[in-house]
């Protein structure tokens, strides 16, 4: 078996994949593996854009996973009691899971709301929907887990019935209140990492959820390299700087890939787990599709992609919530679109990303690819527009923070047309698709393609936004069901 991306779903894929007795190489086009999952490293200061959180960290099926795949021994989480605080108009706002304060801030806020905020509340801190989740692939349910299913189903039938085609920004309309109506929408759809049209249904148990959602300490980069080692340890090989260019078929059938320097490696099966667009509509061309494939790529919305400005400051920002969302005096424009909103996060809580009494800080902003895509043609424009960008930024935290901006050591400017160098995901996207009503109740990941046999994918172009737990679950998954293919059973540890 080969293996296209060494992000989480290609290291998840190749680990399950030697626990159960596959022999397997894994191709990369980066010098080390992670994929989009990954963070940097500038003056002792270290910048993480994946993983703020690891769903699963203490407990439910997908601690298990992450037990299986050896991610949480020896590992310490961090739990936010405040997940984000929001200011605007003189204003400001909590997001707590302690329901209670959450509630009498909402009501001090907007005492005309008072009957809006219980009910989001209510629903917030009601039964979890991830209990719903399973391990197991739904192409392999039988009878029992089907009937378990719809039992698991029937405490949410009330709340699929009020909430199943409602988004969390209609429902943030709702409030009186403006303030309000923005803090509500910036439970999941922040300014800088916006959720375009997101299931309010998605919102239920949310917060009582947060429990089992730490942060790892050590960031995503230790995460990553800690599963590598695992999949070298098992034997697997890493192919680091081998970009794979092209899918060698044979009477519909991938018998393997060839490298960008020309080299091939033959195999039984791929698995891809690389960018899902370039592989259907550049290297195979087209030629393996249907009408719900055409859909995905036609109809459903790419996740905005982001420019961020990291910064390593001479300032101590552990007093401070990690994420700060506020109100702008006057908007920055980036490509055409305006940021009234600036969100800001740091890394204060974990030691190991600045120096003593220092701060590595990002300030995240959605934008449009095709701006940068053309941009980043010319190197001078470019490097300009990064600049203004951060040098904007900086005064604004330099507002919000006194004496911020002479305490600045380090600043660097990732984009759009940097995910793309690194990645290669398609419009620098960090999470493939949003989630919407509408492709919510895709029931099965795209693991194959239509016509071409011995080709598996995996990874965030399988299912709407799939980030690191969706991400390893689809590799779990697939190599699940290829043992059932190949009549043996399905092993979680090593074999002896």
């Amino acid at each position: 078996m080969v293996i296209v991306g060494a992000g989480i779903a290609g290291l998840s894929a190749g680990i399950y994949s030697l626990m159960n007795g596959y022999r397997t190489t894994i191709c990369e086009m980066h010098d080390i593996p992670g994929g989009l999952c990954t963070a940097w490293k500038r003056k002792g200061y270290i910048f993480d854009i994946s993983m703020h959180m690891l769903v699963g960290s203490s407990s439910g099926p997908f601690n298990r996973m992450w037990r299986e795949l050896g991610v949480l021994e020896g590992r310490r989480f961090v739990y936010h009691n405040v997940t984000a605080r929001i200011e605007g108009r003189g204003k400001r706002l909590d997001i707590c899971i302690d329901p209670q304060r959450l509630e009498e801030q909402m009501r001090e806020l907007s005492p005309d709301d008072e009957g809006l905020t219980k009910e989001f509340i209510r629903l917030l801190f009601s039964k979890s929907i991830m209990n719903l989740s399973s391990l197991k692939p739904a192409e392999m349910f039988g009878l029992m887990d089907k009937i378990k299913m719809y039992s698991s189903f029937l405490p949410f039938i009330g709340v699929f019935k009020k909430y199943g085609h409602l988004t969390i920004q209609e429902f943030a309309e709702r409030f009186k209140d403006p303030f309000l109506q923005n803090a509500v929408r910036f439970f999941i759809d922040t300014p800088g990492w916006p959720m375009l049209r997101f299931p309010m249904i998605a919102m239920t148990g949310m917060m009582r959820s947060s429990d089992n959602a730490g942060v790892p300490l050590g960031g995503s980069q230790k995460v990553i390299f800690d599963m590598a080692e695992r999949y070298e340890q098992l034997g697997g090989e890493i192919r680091y700087k081998s970009r794979a260019t092209e899918l060698i078929t044979l009477n519909d059938q991938a018998i393997g890939v060839r490298l960008e320097d020309g080299r091939e490696i033959m195999a039984d099966e791929v698995v891809w787990a690389g960018d899902g667009h370039r592989l259907i509509y550049e290297i195979l061309g087209g030629r393996y599709l249907n009408d719900e494939i055409k859909d995905m790529y036609t109809n459903w919305i790419p996740v905005k992609p982001m420019v961020h400005v990291a910064i390593g400051v001479g300032q101590d920002m552990s007093r401070e919530p990690h994420c700060v969302i506020f109100e702008l005096d006057k908007p920055i424009t980036i490509g055409g679109d305006e940021h009234r909103w600036m969100s800001v996060l740091h890394h204060s809580f974990d030691p190991s990303m600045a120096p003593p009494g220092k701060s590595a800080v990002e300030v995240w902003y959605a934008t449009r690819y095709d701006y940068w895509e053309k941009l980043a043609a010319d190197r001078t424009a470019y490097e300009a527009e990064k600049k203004r960008i951060a040098d904007l930024s900086i005064a604004e935290l330099d507002r919000r923070w006194p004496g911020f901006k002479s305490a600045v050591e380090v600043v660097d400017v990732p984009t759009p047309a940097t995910y793309v160098r690194y990645t290669g995901n398609w419009q620098g996207s960090p999470d493939g698709w949003y989630v919407t009503p509408d492709n919510m109740g895709k029931r099965t990941l795209l693991r194959t393609l239509p016509g071409l046999s011995n080709l598996y994918m995996v990874g965030q172009w399988t299912a709407p936004f799939t980030g690191t737990v969706m991400g390893a679950l689809s590799g779990r998954q697939l190599i699940q069901i290829l043992c059932r293919e190949d009549k043996k059973s399905f092993m979680t540890s090593p074999q002896d």
